[in-house]
């Protein structure tokens, strides 16, 4: 009897500790205008308003909301980045893009919150343009949700 009843807590427990984790990766939801041709992975996506979802624990969903083309991408959470700190955070959605010339790459995804900021991949293409030589200058540009962007330059002077 002692060994069906733990049996059927450890049921219990594992289906809590399921659902809490299935709601904590599909809460991600957030819409941006984005005004240049950019390129996820291997897609590139074309200027537009975009909804980007978590339908898995680390994967996001970009997806144009006029034409429904859609990438997925594997993300990482960027706290755990060892130079992250929770003051990068500054409550205002972005999504951050790495920008080599007139070429624009997703870098990061946030919605304000340390939490909920993932950092994406390099491409292979912009692996190959930041090892080009000449290196070209890398630029690192931030579309706030309603299309406002911000351009910071690194490197370089």
């Amino acid at each position: 009897m002692k060994r069906i009843m733990h049996l059927a807590v450890a049921t219990v427990v594992i289906g809590l500790i399921t659902t809490a984790t299935h709601a904590q990766s599909g809460n991600l939801k957030l819409i941006f205008r984005v005004p240049f041709p950019f390129t996820v992975e291997k897609t590139t996506l074309a200027a537009g308003e975009y909804e980007v979802t978590q339908p898995g624990r680390f994967v996001l969903q970009l997806r144009n909301l006029h034409s429904q083309e859609a990438a997925f991408q594997n993300v990482r959470p960027a706290h755990s980045r060892p130079a992250h700190s929770r003051k990068e955070a500054d409550e205002r959605m972005r999504l951050t893009f790495h920008r080599y010339g007139s070429e624009y790459f997703l870098a990061s995804v946030s919605d304000g919150s340390w939490q909920s900021t993932y950092d994406l991949r390099q491409s292979k293409e912009e692996e190959r343009l930041a090892g080009a030589s000449p290196v070209p200058q890398l630029k690192v540009v931030s579309v706030l949700a309603n299309g406002t962007v911000q351009v910071a330059v690194m490197g370089r002077k």
